[in-house]
């Protein structure tokens, strides 16, 4: 697969990128991680560039984690919900079974009174 260059420019520096992915994406990773680092960097002028680099990348990893595990949440509940829809498959499979196995006594019954 070919790789894709680009360049990012992020708080006044230039970071040149080999990806595989489109280069509209990158540069929108570039553009969201220059706001935040332009963000953290206004808040204080003791924040070097380093260390504003190093929490946006905090934040960044913060967020994945949550996500990661919403994702694990996600996965057991549709977990859970498959198992009980399988359950209910075969409750109704049951169901059925002994509906018709009735409805087969009932027309007996029917046939023995009407003799």
């Amino acid at each position: 697969m070919k790789r894709n260059r680009v360049v990012l420019h992020i708080y006044d520096q230039d970071f040149p990128i080999a990806t595989d992915n489109s280069i509209d994406y990158v540069k929108g990773l570039g553009k969201d991680l220059d706001a935040k680092m332009r963000e953290i960097l206004s808040s204080s002028n003791r924040v070097t560039f380093a260390q504003a680099a190093v929490l946006a990348a905090l934040d960044y990893a913060d967020s994945a984690q949550k996500a990661e595990k919403s994702i694990e949440l996600l996965r057991s509940q549709i977990s859970d919900y498959l198992a009980d829809a399988e359950d209910s498959k075969l409750n109704f499979e049951l169901v059925r079974k002994e509906n018709e196995k009735l409805k087969a006594e009932i027309e007996k019954l029917k046939s023995k009174a009407g003799k």
